[in-house]
């Protein structure tokens, strides 16, 4: 059951992983076309800066799931000089560990949104609302957060396993 959650997980995260690299590239778009507005006829696009940082942050947050269900995230392995029953508790602390900052994080910018929202923040020229960007990334770094409690599920598991 655990590896089939897995496998789907996995394909879940690499698509939205490849929604956050459409949204950086639209915005490299945006920013290219921005520049040659500018330099052939002085006339620059408005509003891709406003748009430029609630795409970033979107972006960045779409590669969290995938880096924590391939494991990607930096790692530094005792394994060579502790017994593999004491490496195997370790990797399940950290994996612990890590899914808890996760959570917090998903909370925390999930308090940023709702601030956001309260103030009716926009951004400067579109004049859109930020706080639903804002609640996507809590959203993506939620499922980050149960993507890693997958993988420390996994690590609990391979503690007893020989």
């Amino acid at each position: 059951m655990l590896i089939v959650l897995q496998r789907i997980a996995l394909v879940a995260t690499r698509s939205l992983a490849v929604v956050g690299l459409i949204a950086l590239m639209s915005l490299a778009s945006m920013t290219l076309t921005d520049g040659l507005m500018r330099w052939i006829a002085n006339q620059p696009i408005e509003g891709v800066r406003d748009i430029g940082g609630l795409a970033i942050a979107l972006a960045i947050a779409c590669c969290f799931p995938v880096v924590m269900i391939e494991k990607g995230n930096i790692t530094i392995r005792l394994a060579a000089s502790l017994s593999l029953v004491l490496s195997r508790v370790l990797e399940a602390v950290a994996a612990t560990f890590v899914c808890g900052v996760m959570a917090a994080l998903s909370w925390q910018m999930w308090l940023y949104a709702a601030k956001m929202a309260r103030a009716k923040e926009t951004t400067f020229v579109l004049q859109i609302p930020v706080a639903p960007f804002w609640y996507g990334v809590s959203a993506i770094f939620a499922c980050a957060a149960l993507v890693q409690l997958l993988v420390t599920i996994r690590a609990m598991l391979d503690i007893s396993r020989r």
